[in-house]
């Protein structure tokens, strides 16, 4: 049951990183609930950039530049498929197929996974929660030097905390599925039962 480990770990660490995306952490403190404008309650909140005005786009996807949060699928590829290899190969340490699984799933997994398509989606919701005035001050703050100092300690911020969210999530997942175990066997099995690599009976 490594693999429920590992999704755990990997879910803790996705969540860790888009929690401390430096674009998308607005001070709640400082916005009071915004009564829906019109032009708001007639945008269509689909993730299609075409219903967003061009000059607003143009300045969220400057904002995403400027913090690096274009790159956050790119980030979440690799982040995660560096926990999988490592939890798969630590796994099957004697297992000379397991490399081989693992360089194949990272492989067609790109594939399928598209980086610039995760922007495009991520746009709206910028959009949604942002208003013009919010992106410029973003925008502003993150040119000034304390917005450059904090860039610059986000990408060591976000690695010790994605770190962290591995260790506490694979730690959480290893004591419920301890608790689990009784109950549910067929899914909270031995790790001997797990490193055995038995194929199940046929029916």
């Amino acid at each position: 049951m490594r693999s429920l480990f590992v999704g755990c770990a990997l879910l803790c660490g996705a969540l860790v990183i888009v929690v401390h995306s430096p674009s998308l952490q607005v001070n709640a403190q400082e916005k009071a609930p915004a009564k829906p404008s019109a032009q708001s309650t007639a945008k269509n909140t689909s993730p299609s950039s075409g219903t967003i005005d061009p000059q607003k786009e143009a300045r969220i996807r400057e904002l995403m530049d400027v913090t690096g949060a274009k790159n956050l699928g790119r980030q979440l590829i690799d982040a995660g498929m560096e926990q999988f290899r490592g939890t798969v190969q630590e796994s099957q340490p004697n297992n000379p197929r397991a490399k081989q699984f693992v360089d194949a799933f990272v492989a067609r997994f790109q594939k399928h996974f598209d980086p610039n398509s995760l922007n495009e989606q991520i746009i709206p919701i910028y959009d949604k929660y942002l208003t013009a005035e919010d992106v410029k001050g973003l925008l502003d703050y993150y040119r000034s030097p304390l917005g450059q100092r904090m860039l610059k300690a986000m990408p060591e911020v976000t690695r010790e905390s994605q770190a962290v969210g591995f260790a506490l999530g694979q730690k959480a997942a290893q004591e419920t599925m301890e608790e689990l175990k009784a109950d549910f066997p067929e899914f909270a099995g031995s790790r001997d039962e797990d490193h055995s690599g038995a194929a199940p009976k046929p029916n």
